[in-house]
């Protein structure tokens, strides 16, 4: 009877590696995507952050509205344009209603990025998220300005 015991303990030891391999391996390695996946949108998000700066600090530099408007729009794509993470979709809104000497100039980026690529899952996660960033700059009190 003590043999028998024995030989079924052993036998179920088999059942214990499916279930490691079955459950906890698939579980880790998604623990593993949903980690990556909010480390590429902290990055990405910071990347945002640094083009809308770029582009209020470029807009700044500027003499009139329309170069300012035009100058944040290169500034935005050109500083996004190296990253890992691509907006599937980036609009920049730059507000010149207080472009003046003393004034400020605000920029708005908005970029859309599929959480394909923030899981670096190629089409395999739907979907997208939209991150939006505003930086304003000041426009130096000794600039000759072109309204």
């Amino acid at each position: 009877m003590l043999c028998l015991d024995a030989r079924r303990r052993r036998d179920r030891g088999g059942a214990t590696t499916v279930e490691i391999i079955g459950f906890f391996f698939p579980m880790m390695l998604i623990s593993i995507m949903v980690v990556a996946a909010g480390f590429n949108l902290s990055v990405s998000r910071l990347d945002l952050e640094s083009a809308s700066a770029a582009a209020a600090r470029a807009a700044s530099l500027q003499r009139n509205p329309t170069a300012a408007a035009t100058a944040a729009e290169q500034a935005a794509r050109s500083n996004l344009a190296g990253r890992a993470i691509t907006c599937a979709d980036l609009q920049v809104q730059t507000d010149v209603s207080q472009f003046r000497r003393g004034g400020t100039v605000t920029v708005t980026v908005t970029c859309t990025v599929r959480l394909a690529d923030l899981a670096r899952m190629s089409d395999i996660v739907p979907g997208s998220l939209t991150a939006t960033s505003t930086s304003r700059a000041p426009i130096d009190t000794y600039r000759r300005v072109e309204t």
